[in-house]
């Protein structure tokens, strides 16, 4: 059975660029332009894995993970960034140090694959 895979991204290209490589890859990738649109998603479907860019207007990544994580505990979470001071970011912003994988941007499509494997992998 595929694995169902949120996109959220609000750089429309990006977005619509990784979904393409999961769809590609085997998986079921949903896209989010934003968080809004994450959590109805998330409220309407069930989502093995969400991975979502941190610099997001409205609500950003980490709010959306800490979400996530509550109301869907089953759902992995995979956060990325293009900004060098994301993980700075990232323990400013989640206070309680709840663990969320962080990749950076750029990545390579090889490269968040297997990540997503890992993950995918360790919690089936």
């Amino acid at each position: 059975m595929s694995k169902t895979i949120l996109v959220v991204d609000d750089e429309r290209s990006l977005a619509n660029t990784l979904a393409e490589i999961l769809n590609r890859s085997g998986y079921i990738a949903l896209i989010a332009y934003g968080a809004s649109e994450a959590i109805e998603a998330l409220r309407s479907t069930r989502v093995d894995l969400l991975i979502s860019d941190i610099v997001m207007p409205e609500m950003d990544g980490i709010e959306l993970a800490h979400y996530t994580a509550r109301e869907h505990p089953e759902t992995r979470i995979l956060l990325m960034s293009g900004n060098a001071e994301a993980q700075q970011l990232m323990m400013t912003a989640n206070p309680n140090r709840q663990e969320f994988d962080l990749l950076a941007k750029p990545v390579l499509p090889k490269e968040i694959l297997a990540h997503i494997h890992t993950l995918l992998s360790s919690s089936a």
